[in-house]
């Protein structure tokens, strides 16, 4: 699967402003925000900025993501719950940034559920979660 850059960019913002929603970044959190912006085909310097700025930065819009996608928007849903899910729960602000974005792209409720529930049972059986690779196929 081709991503574009624009998305990309978004999916990498996205990440970035879910990571911020409550309020903190953990160390597991921020080494698979680098990962992921890695796997986007991002320099390690400049996701470790990103992060690094995203609690500070009153600019970064949270308005939510449009993919040009489903197939990109469910990718990122994915890999947001397991960002979310390093310190093992979902929180309340971080399960409404998800529900927004897949909402902005016609996922429903009821699939964002099931998903959640699949990545914690994941997570749960082999301890560490298994990323998704957006820029590749």
């Amino acid at each position: 699967m081709s991503v574009s850059l624009a998305d990309k960019g978004n999916y990498y913002r996205g990440l970035l402003i879910l990571a911020r929603r409550d309020r903190e970044i953990d160390p597991r959190e921020r080494e698979l925000a680098i990962q992921l912006g890695m796997m986007l085909d991002f320099d390690r310097r400049f996701c470790e900025s990103a992060i690094d700025d995203a609690l500070k930065n009153r600019h970064l819009s949270e308005e939510p993501i449009r993919f040009s996608d489903r197939e990109t928007a469910e990718r990122f849903l994915r890999d947001g719950i397991r960002l979310a899910l390093v310190d093992d729960k979902v929180t309340p602000r971080e399960y409404a940034w998800l529900r927004a974005i897949g909402g902005a792209n016609g996922i429903p409720d009821a699939w964002l559920g099931k998903e959640i529930k699949r990545c914690q049972e994941s997570k749960a059986s082999s301890g560490k979660p298994d990323l998704t690779s957006p820029g590749k196929s």
